[in-house]
Order: structure tokens, then sequence, then C-alpha cells
């Protein structure tokens, strides 16, 4: 155990929260609300509202964090009651080995968002600093040093991490409802409603909102296994129900006011460029902080490696994608966690509702198998699908997202039917 590993508190990784460790949930809303305080989601609201309109980029986002709100209702429940962290939570379907292969995919998808959000910083302080005072800096410049610190961060200042979190997510909260009333008061009469944007493909916009949003419902067990009871679990769900649509809106309504797409040219434009470069650079380095922790807890469980090389490496190949223009291929990232992601949680709400009913204990994962082959094939299947139906001429729902949820879950049920799976002991009653 490096020194590191003795400052941090038990996270209770493989272990159910006792009771005495739970919280109410809108301590849990705010944490939910903070991770949709991003600048890649301020930057997606602006890029698909560009290309749809602002009505119907508005509908998409509240459209689509409603109804993935749904989902994440089913997988915060499946948290509070089992009281055990996603990767436990996914042994009992895929199996022990099988379930580190999907943690190895959970934490390439948060390296590509930690590699995200250190690209828009970069370019971020550079456009910042070249217009406030005319200094021209290369962007990749201000990605390694923001990166460094971060990395440093993640390494040795992770105590009291969660605190800065409390106040950086009301202050960047508060800061974009400004700008959002200076952008609205800069409008003239009619030009939001009148936006109609470049015609792209509102299907294309669909799926890169999800792309954006999916991850949250399917690591909610996360968060809710500290939720006090039932009801604050679904407390917790509405800072992403709530919070990535506001975000998202905001980025749209001040790219419309402003003319602009980049964020600092946004915030120039409004007179609000030094408040914005301090705000975003303080928010910016939290929540970026603990993507790269969150992504190292999950290499973790795949790696005996010790975390701050896990730390390292992680950031290093993140900040070289950051320098090399990760940005550039965005979309596609968060097009195709649209498809792979979403069967994960189909999966487990299916294999914890339905075919173990509620019954999840952790002693029984001993002698579980090492791979949960009904889990792996329908989610390899379920993914497949989604990835034809994503081209002309092959539809399912004509939503990728909902086919691969659908597949999953119809998959899952046939081939545990199949092969005859065994369900786990009962566990104890549940903590209503």
């Amino acid at each position: 155990m490096n020194s590191t590993e003795n400052v941090i508190p038990d996270s209770y990784d493989r272990s159910p929260v006792p009771q005495s460790e739970t919280v109410a949930g809108t301590g849990l809303a705010l944490i939910t609300f903070g991770i949709g305080m991003t600048l890649p989601v301020f930057w997606l609201g602006a890029d698909v509202t560009g290309k749809v309109g602002f009505t119907s980029a508005s509908l998409i986002f509240i459209g689509v964090c409603a109804v993935l709100g749904l989902l994440c209702a089913l997988t915060a429940m499946v948290g509070v009651r089992t009281r055990l962290s996603t990767y436990m939570v996914l042994q009992f379907s895929f199996g022990r080995h099988g379930a580190r292969l999907i943690n190895l995919i959970m934490a390439v998808t948060l390296l590509g968002f930690y590699a995200a959000t250190v690209d828009i910083f970069g370019s971020t302080v550079s456009s910042a600093l070249q217009s406030a005072w005319g200094i021209v800096t290369p962007a990749w410049l201000h990605c390694v040093w923001g990166s460094v610190l971060m990395t440093l961060m993640a390494i040795y200042g992770l105590h009291g991490l969660d605190r800065l979190s409390l106040y950086s997510v009301p202050l960047m909260a508060l800061f974009m409802a400004f700008a959002l009333y200076m952008g609205v008061h800069q409008a003239t009469s009619g030009q939001f409603a009148g936006f109609a944007g470049s015609g792209d493909s509102v299907a294309l916009a669909i799926a890169s909102t999800i792309g954006m949003v999916i991850l949250t419902p399917v690591l909610m067990p996360d968060f809710t296994r500290y939720a006090r009871t039932e009801k604050d679990a679904l407390i917790a769900i509405l800072g992403m129900v709530l919070g990535f649509p506001f975000v998202l809106i905001v980025g749209g309504v001040l790219s419309i006011a402003t003319g602009q797409s980049e964020i600092m040219l946004i915030m120039a434009s409004l007179g609000l460029l030094l408040p914005a470069l301090i705000v975003l650079v303080f928010s910016t380095w939290i929540t970026n902080t603990a993507n790269l922790y969150s992504a190292t807890l999950t290499l973790a469980t795949v790696s005996r490696t010790p975390s701050w090389k896990l730390t390292l490496g992680g950031s290093l190949l993140a900040t070289l994608l950051a320098v090399g223009g990760f940005m550039a291929h965005f979309l596609d990232f968060i097009m195709t966690l649209s498809i792979v992601i979403p069967p994960f949680a189909s999966i487990y709400v299916v294999d914890f509702f339905v075919v173990r009913r509620q019954r999840y204990e952790v002693a029984a994962l001993a002698h579980s198998p090492a791979f949960g082959w009904p889990a792996l094939v329908s989610w390899a299947l379920a993914s497949g699908v989604a990835w034809l139906t994503s081209f002309e001429g092959w539809t399912l729902t004509s939503q990728p997202t909902l086919d691969s949820l659908l597949v999953a879950l119809v998959a899952y049920l046939a081939l545990n039917r199949l092969m005859r799976v065994p369900a786990t002991a009962p566990s104890r009653p549940h903590n209503r």
C-alpha cells in the first residue's frame, strides 16, 4: 500500500456501505449535478444547438435526460438496496473477471473525458490570455501544466477534494445562471425561437447527447449506495435530470446570443472574461481531478500496479491525447459510448430485479463463475446490433441507444434461461 492510500478513507469498494455511513439525498444530488458542470458538456450544448436549432436542441436535452432519468431511477435502486459499488454489482452478472473487462472500458471512458476536458481547458486559457492581455500562447502548454496540477491533486491532494467540490459546484452553477441572464438580456427579440441551426441530423444530436450523459446512470450505484433511504436515492438522480439539461441549454443559449461557439469568446462577448477564467479554471481543476481519481480506482480493479503509477500512466496517456487534438474526435467518442455503455445498465438491472430477484450476497461471489457469459454475449450482441442500426437502412427503434438497451435485455433473459444461471443466496432486508 502506498502512502497516498493511507489518507483516503474506506470507500467500501468491495463491501456494502454500512447504514451509519449513509447521507441525505440532497448532498448526493449536488454531486451528480456537479458531474454535468464541466466544459465538455457546455461545449456539446453549443455544438448541438448550432446544428439542430434552439427549440429542437432544448427538447433533445430535456427529453434525453428525462428518459435516462428513468433508467437512472432503476440503477439508483440497485445501489441503495445492495449498498454495493457498480464494480461489485457488475460481478453478479458479468462474473469476477468479466467485471474487470467492463471496468477497463469504464476507465478508458473516464480517461477520454479527462482528455477532452484538458483539451478544452488548454484552449480556454489560451483564448482568455489572448483576449484579455494580448498574450499569445499555445494551447498545448496550458493542457500540460493544467494536467500536471490535476494529476498532483489526484495523487496527493485527495483529502478534502469532496469539500472543494461542494464549493465549486454552486459557484459554477451561480456563474452559469448569471451568464445565462446576461446572454438572454443581450439577445434580440425572437432570436432563440427563430434560430434553426445548420440542419444536421436530429438522430445524431440525440445520440451524442446520450453519449455525454449515459455514464452517470450506469455508475449511479457508486453514489446511491450511500443514500440513507430509497427516497434519498431518487432525490440523488435529480442532479443528473436537472443538471445536465441546464448546462447544455446554457451552452446553446450563450452560443446563439453571442454568435460564438468557443467558451472564452462567448464570455468575452458578455464582458465576463476574467470572472469566467477564474471560475472555470477552479471548477475544471476540481472536476477533472475527480475524473482521474475515478479512472484510477477503476483501473485498480484490473491491475495490481500501485495507484500512483496508474494515475500517472492514465494522466500521461490522456494528456497526450489532449495535446494531439482529441476534441476533433470527441463526437465520435461519445457516439460510441451511446452504443456500448447502455447495455451494462440494462443487463445488471435485469439481473438484479428479474433474474436474481434482488438477492445479492457478496459471500456468494466467491463461488460464482469467473465470466458471466450470458451477460458478456448479450452486451456484445446488443452493441453490434446498435452499431448496425446507426447506419442508414438499418433500424429497430430508430435510436441505436434504445436498440442496445432492448437487445441486451431480451438477450440476457433468454441466455439466462438457456444456461440456467443460478441465483445467489438471499440478502439482508432492504434499507427503505
